[in-house]
């Protein structure tokens, strides 16, 4: 009897753990308001992701960046490396990515288990959060895209990010933060990245990430002032 416990034990957790993960068919459409995000959820699903534990970052931390594309672009913010550094961590990231070239969708935490959908409270950003976005690539064309936040390294001042596999571009995004000699900071973005198109890679995609990147670092610079004010 004393044997049987244990696995019976480990039997039930197994099956609560089973029923608690959340599927994608779990998503409120009606709640993420974006028709660019139900299509890529959509289009996830028929790649036999059922659940979110599923979706896997293209490009993990310490994989091999060999074969992908490189894209750096620096940014100053002038106040401190330890206020610049909590305000990224720290910032909701409903508010965080949400500015004239993109939208806030939905986000997915791994380690909570739970949806949180548009004007949702997030305590900033950890590793194993799934932040779904739609991206105004130009006025007339829009289309979705979806990341996975893989290191947050408060020691190191290193946040990254990772296209999901189900991305049209694989790769990742990494942010370090760095400390001026006139006491300001800067933000080092980093971007590995590939996908099937030479046309996409070589010309669209580097055009249009970097005026992407310059909104989210911009709408970042403004919810800090607006912070202190």
């Amino acid at each position: 009897m004393k044997k049987i416990m244990p696995v019976v034990i480990f039997l039930n957790f197994f099956a609560y753990f089973c029923m608690g993960q959340m599927y994608l068919t779990d998503v409120e459409f009606d709640k993420v308001g974006c028709l660019q995000v139900e299509h890529y959820v959509q289009g996830q699903i028929k790649n036999n992701n059922a659940k979110f534990s599923d979706v896997k970052p293209s490009l993990e931390p310490t994989a091999s960046t060999i074969g992908f594309r490189f894209h750096e672009r620096e940014y100053v913010v002038k106040d401190s490396l330890a206020k610049v550094w909590s305000h990224y961590v720290h910032t909701n990231p409903s508010i965080a990515w949400n500015a004239s070239r993109f939208s806030f969708g939905m986000l997915f935490s791994k380690s909570n288990n739970q949806l949180i959908y548009r004007n949702g409270h997030v305590d900033g950003i950890d590793p194993g959060q799934v932040i779904y976005l739609n991206l105004s690539v130009l006025k007339i064309k829009k289309l979705a895209t979806a990341f996975e936040i893989t290191t947050v390294d408060n020691k190191g001042k290193v946040i990254e990010f990772s296209y999901v596999e189900d991305n049209i571009t694989h790769g990742k995004q990494q942010l370090s933060f760095s400390q001026t000699r006139k006491g300001f900071t800067k933000i080092t973005h980093r971007t590995y990245f590939k996908s099937e198109s030479v046309l996409r890679d070589h010309f669209l995609y580097p055009y249009f990430h970097t005026r992407l990147t310059n909104t989210y670092h911009r709408n970042m610079k403004h919810l800090l002032k607006a912070k202190e004010n």
